[in-house]
């Protein structure tokens, strides 16, 4: 019998693995090792804290993601601060780069905050997009000083309408 209890220890034997202080073969967990994560206690005041632990760390990532636009918006405004007054090529494209980076960050605000299910993101969202405007009336602004916007009455003057003047003039001429 002894070396049929010896055969069986010996076998690899997979069964009840993730059973929590199992009591196989006589051995129960080592000590500081819990196979569950509840707190055996039973006090449910403990799993409140966790919770609500869980919920301050949550609304701390969900405030780092909606103060992430304004991290891009340094290197962005650095870049339209280089590419000066002027539009040239280069400028133009690096203000459609900027255009496009900010229209990508407006569309998306709901993936951004989709992770955040289990709390209210409503004042997250609220700062992510009034960052991404205040990006983008810079934009619209530095785009505005290259004269690449219509802003001026001179842009409009085709849309000005002409007005005829009906008058004659009629003289007499010595010589």
């Amino acid at each position: 019998m002894a070396d049929k209890d010896e055969e069986k220890r010996k076998n690899w034997d997979f069964q009840n693995l993730d059973v929590a202080g199992s009591n196989k073969n006589g051995l129960d967990d080592p000590v500081g090792y819990r196979m569950t994560m509840d707190d055996g206690g039973g006090a449910g005041g403990k799993t409140k804290v966790k919770s609500s632990h869980q919920e301050q760390l949550l609304e701390k990532k969900a405030w780092e993601i909606a103060i992430a636009p304004i991290q891009s918006v340094g290197m962005n405004l650095f870049m339209l601060w280089m590419s000066g007054s002027s539009p040239g090529i280069f400028n133009v494209m690096i203000l459609g780069y900027c255009l496009t980076s900010i229209v990508g960050q407006f569309s998306r605000v709901n993936a951004a905050f989709v992770s955040f299910k289990s709390i209210d993101t409503t004042l997250q969202k609220l700062a992510y997009l009034a960052l991404c405007s205040v990006s983008l009336a810079y934009l619209l602004y530095h785009a505005s000083g290259m004269g690449l916007l219509p802003t001026s009455s001179g842009d409009w003057i085709a849309f000005i309408p002409n007005t005829e003047v009906i008058e004659q003039t009629t003289g007499i001429l010595h010589s």
